[in-house]
């Protein structure tokens, strides 16, 4: 378990979809979503884009929402169930 018995009984009492947002989309789904934008402009640069033209195209923002988004909500739906999990067999001795 990621978090103690203490800190876990917190985040659970707050809900699912508050633990999604902060530490499934800004915590993991952020950094995540920052690293494939920076390997996909050295990977897979475009029709010879700077650096500042790779940043400000849209198609780059919205990859970088999506990435964010969708790995975050996955991750974070992962460790959710692997928390409960854990929490649910400490508390009652199994």
């Amino acid at each position: 378990m990621r978090y103690t018995p203490e800190v876990w009984a917190a985040k659970r009492a707050k809900g699912i979809w508050r633990f999604l947002l902060f530490d499934g989309i800004l915590i993991t789904g952020g950094p995540f979503a920052v690293i494939l934008q920076v390997v996909g402009y050295f990977l897979f640069p475009g029709e010879a884009q700077s650096f500042g033209q790779y940043f400000a195209d849209s198609t780059t923002w919205l990859r970088f929402m999506l990435h964010g988004t969708l790995f975050g909500l996955i991750m974070g739906f992962i460790n959710w169930r692997r928390n409960e999990r854990e929490f649910t067999t400490q508390n009652t001795g199994k």
